[in-house]
């Protein structure tokens, strides 16, 4: 049977596959190197000045790349009676914890990196926003500092393409959402857009021994199918999954204005066919009652 070993061998079967089949070939002492990696990967990456840099790295509110469509959906598209006791993991610079907030009436951003949490608080203080607790750490986390039950919408925004323990981290939001609560996701998609885009680089960089021999090029960066997501929200109990996709080929010459190409993909990103292409995937779920955790 083929195994994957972090820094030593298939490293393009490691960029290739989705998620759960690399992790099923990861070899039993890979599997527990990951958990080291990802976390000195985020401290290091995203401590210090990476921290005040968040939102220029990931351009923030000066292109669409990394905000659309969640900043949309967030603010005038999910949840129109509101959040509730909202819960954001992976929050990153709270970016987009400002926007939750304004529309909840509490939340818990969850989010590992001390320097980012910081860059929350700050964030959430000149916002004039006060019903905003960070919470220090993982998914796996909750279980000390969450109470059962006890958040009506979760939100996970471009962060889970980060995590490589999935199953663990659905069965954890499955624990702290309500009955009747809601998911709210947004992830890159991984299709074959996706891999012919990891084969060219591989062809080019990924390739070359000093780059896979690297341990930190390793760190978890998976986006998901829609197989992945819908396995995974059956996997912490939730239901009746909607599945959106967005940033369609060709969209953003057809229809320039954001807006605009907005509300047209929101309509059409649900046609199985265009589902298929779209680079990014938007997903809501609701919590079933009685579900297994």
């Amino acid at each position: 049977m083929i195994s994957i070993e972090i820094a030593r061998r298939h490293y393009l079967l490691y960029l290739l596959l989705p998620h759960w089949a690399k992790v099923a070939l990861l070899s039993p002492g890979s599997r527990a190197r990951l958990d080291r990696i990802n976390l000195a990967f985020n401290d290091t990456l995203y401590s210090g000045e990476g921290a005040e840099d968040y939102d220029r790295i990931h351009a923030y509110a000066t292109e669409q790349q990394h905000e659309y469509p969640a900043h949309a959906l967030v603010e005038s598209v999910w949840a129109p009676e509101g959040y509730g006791r909202a819960l954001e993991l992976g929050a990153g610079s709270g970016y987009f914890t400002t926007a939750i907030a304004r529309r909840a009436q509490s939340v818990v951003a969850v989010e590992p990196v001390a320097d980012m949490r910081a860059v929350i608080d700050k964030r959430c203080r000149e916002a004039g926003l006060s019903n905003v607790t960070t919470l220090a750490g993982t998914a796996f986390d909750l279980a000390d500092r969450v109470p059962d039950a006890a958040i009506d919408s979760a939100l996970v925004l471009q962060s889970l393409h980060h995590f490589h323990r999935r199953p663990e981290v659905f069965a954890a939001l499955g624990r702290v959402v309500r009955p009747g609560g809601r998911l709210y996701l947004v992830e890159p998609h991984h299709n074959l857009r996706r891999v012919a885009r990891l084969l060219r680089k591989y062809a080019t960089t990924y390739r070359r021994p000093s780059f896979w021999g690297d341990e930190r090029n390793w760190a978890t960066h998976d986006f998901l199918t829609r197989g992945e997501l819908r396995t995974l929200c059956r996997h912490g109990g939730f239901g009746d999954v909607r599945i959106t996709g967005y940033w369609i080929p060709f969209s953003r010459r057809l229809v320039p204005e954001p807006r605009r190409r907005f509300d047209a993909e929101h309509r059409l990103g649900r046609l199985p066919l265009v589902r298929h292409l779209a680079a990014v995937l938007a997903v809501e779920a609701r919590r079933e009652a009685g579900a297994a955790r």
